[in-house]
């Protein structure tokens, strides 16, 4: 769980400060860090919420720290369905894409 070291850090907020909010020893989140042990459900998701990140972004599934937005639109949620299982090339193509849509609107 590296992002989860990357994000409390980048916060400033210590590992004593995230066990008492995940109501878990330091060594527990010290044990998280270092890829020795997975928090339980529960525990993943109090430290998502305290840390204002996403639980797959905990998980190292994703490099987008922000968390998901239950507000999101319907188009929003299928773009980002339809994002996901584009290759590499695919998702380069609609960057490149809505780069130049963008130029072209101003």
């Amino acid at each position: 769980m590296k992002n989860l070291k990357l994000i409390r850090q980048k916060l400033n907020i210590t590992q004593i400060r995230l066990s008492v909010a995940a109501e878990v020893s330091q060594e527990t989140i010290s044990a998280y860090e270092a890829g020795k042990a997975l928090p339980s459900v529960y525990t993943l998701i109090k430290m998502a919420n305290f840390l204002n990140t996403s639980t797959d972004y905990l998980l190292d599934l994703t490099d987008n720290p922000l968390p998901y937005s239950k507000s999101q639109d319907k188009n929003t949620e299928e773009l980002l369905v339809f994002y996901n299982k584009l290759d590499q090339k695919g998702k380069n193509d609609v960057l490149t894409y809505t780069k130049i849509r963008e130029k072209l609107d101003e």
